[in-house]
C-alpha cells in the first residue's frame, strides 16, 4: 500500500506498536497493508496559548500576564512517546511556559516586564515621559531558555528549614548530592551549587501559613562540607523552622522531542481586584492635570484682561487728552473769530447778541418784568432805535 507525506507533515510508521520508519520529507511511500500504521505530525511551527495567570513581580505586585509560545516537533518518535498528541503538548507546554515565565517575572520590576522606563519631564498634557527599553526582549530570551531547560529536564524542589539565626542574616545548610549534581544549563549562575536566588523562595512557616515577601539569596559554597551559604535581607526576620525550597533541574530520561522557537507576552495587566484602584488613580491624575490646565488658563485670562484694561485706559486717556486739546484749540479759534467780528462791526455784534437773547427768553412761556429803559429793549422800541447813524 502507498501513502503520501505532505510537505507540511512528518510521519512515523509503526508495526504492532513498534516504530519501523520515520519520514520527514514529502513524497509517496509504501507500507504493509493492515499491519503498518501511519501516524502524522505537523512539521510547521505550532502555537501554544498559555492561560492568563497572575504573577508577582520583583516588588511583590501582581500582574496578569497572557502569553503564548511557538514550538516545532524535531523528533516525532520521542514526541509520540512522551506527549503523544498535540493537545497533550499544548497542556503540558502551557504549564512549562507559565512556570518559566513566573520565575523570570519574579526577578524583574514592572518597568522591565513592560519594556519601558520613566524619564524626567512631562508631555504637553502633563503625563510622565516613558522611554522604551530592551528589557522586554531580555525577559523573553530568558523565558525561552527556561522553557528549553524544562522540556529537557525535570524541575524539582527540596525543602530546607531556617535554623536559629541568633540575630544573624546568614546561615549554612548542607545540600543533598542530587542538588549539587543538578545542571541548570543557561539558568546556572552558580556552578558550585547549580542554584540561584530566583530558584529559592520561602513557601511556608512552621504553622503552615504563607509567609510571602521574604527573599533568600545564595552567598557562597563550601565544597568541603557541601554546604551552601544563604542570606536574608537585613530587614527580614523569618521564624526559626520556616521552610523554603530550593528549585533545581535534573536531566529527563525521556525528552519531549520538540524545540521552542520563541515565547511572547500578549498582555500584561493589573488584576481585576486592583483595577478600580488603578482607575481611581488615573482619574485623580487626569483631574490634577485638568485642574493645572484650568489654573493656567485662569492665570492667562487674568493677564489678558489686565493687559486689555490697561490698553483701554491708555487709549481713553489719550483720546481725552487729544479731545481736550482739540476743544481748547477750537474754543480759542472761536474766541479769535468773535473778537475779529466784534472789532469789524460792534453794533451788528450787539444786535446779533440781542436777537439770540430774545430767542432764548421769549421762546419760553415765562413772564419777565423788566424796565422799558433796559438796554435789552432798545432794539424793540422802534426802527433805528439804538442803531448808530451811518457815517
Amino acid at each position: 500500500a502507498l501513502y503520501i507525506v505532505d510537505a507540511t507533515q512528518q510521519v512515523i510508521v509503526t508495526r504492532f506498536g513498534e516504530v519501523v520508519a520515520v519520514k520527514t520529507t514529502s513524497g509517496i511511500y509504501a507500507k504493509l497493508p493492515f499491519v503498518d500504521t501511519v501516524i502524522s505530525f505537523d512539521r510547521r511551527v505550532l502555537r501554544i496559548d498559555a492561560p492568563p495567570v497572575a504573577m508577582p513581580d520583583k516588588e511583590k505586585q501582581n500582574l496578569v500576564i497572557d502569553s503564548y509560545a511557538r514550538y516545532r516537533i524535531i523528533d516525532p518518535v520521542q514526541f509520540r512517546k512522551t506527549l503523544q498528541t498535540e493537545n497533550n503538548a499544548t497542556s503540558r507546554l502551557g504549564d512549562i511556559v507559565t512556570s518559566a515565565l513566573r520565575a523570570e517575572v519574579a526577578r524583574r520590576d514592572r518597568f522591565e516586564i513592560i519594556g519601558a522606563k520613566p524619564i524626567p519631564g512631562e508631555t504637553d498634557e502633563g503625563l510622565p515621559l516613558i522611554e522604551g527599553t530592551e528589557s522586554r526582549s531580555a525577559l523573553l530570551e530568558a523565558v525561552v531558555a527556561g522553557v528549553r531547560l524544562r522540556i529537557n529536564a525535570n524541575e524539582k524542589t527540596e525543602g530546607l528549614t531556617v535554623p536559629d539565626l541568633g540575630g544573624a542574616v546568614t546561615f549554612n545548610i548542607r545540600l543533598t548530592q542530587e542538588v549539587l549534581d543538578s545542571d541548570n544549563a543557561d539558568l546556572d549562575r552558580n556552578p558550585k551549587t547549580g542554584i540561584t536566588a530566583s530558584d529559592i523562595n520561602i513557601t511556608s512557616g512552621p504553622d503552615g501559613g504563607k509567609t510571602p515577601g521574604i527573599d533568600v539569596v545564595v552567598t557562597g559554597f563550601d565544597p568541603a562540607t557541601n554546604s551552601a551559604a544563604f542570606a536574608f535581607q537585613p530587614d527580614e526576620t523569618p521564624e526559626v523552622g520556616s521552610l523554603f525550597r530550593v528549585r533545581y533541574f535534573v536531566e529527563r530520561d525521556e525528552p519531549f522531542g520538540i524545540d521552542i522557537v520563541d515565547v511572547r507576552i500578549k498582555r500584561a495587566d493589573f488584576p481585576d481586584s486592583v483595577t478600580p484602584t488603578i482607575f481611581t488613580r488615573m482619574r485623580a491624575e487626569r483631574n490634577r492635570i485638568a485642574t493645572k490646565f484650568r489654573s493656567e488658563g485662569d492665570e492667562e485670562d487674568l493677564k489678558i484682561r489686565a493687559g486689555a484694561n490697561k490698553e483701554r485706559e491708555i487709549i481713553l486717556a489719550n483720546a481725552d487728552r487729544e479731545g481736550n486739546q482739540i476743544r481748547g484749540e477750537g474754543e480759542a479759534e472761536a474766541i479769535r473769530i468773535l473778537a475779529e467780528a466784534l472789532e469789524q462791526d460792534p453794533e451788528f455784534f450787539a444786535f446779533r447778541r440781542s436777537l439770540e437773547a430774545y430767542r432764548k427768553f421769549l421762546s419760553q412761556q415765562t413772564t419777565v418784568i423788566l424796565s422799558s429803559e433796559a438796554d435789552i429793549f432798545k432794539f424793540l422800541q422802534g426802527p433805528g432805535t439804538g442803531v448808530a447813524p451811518a457815517p
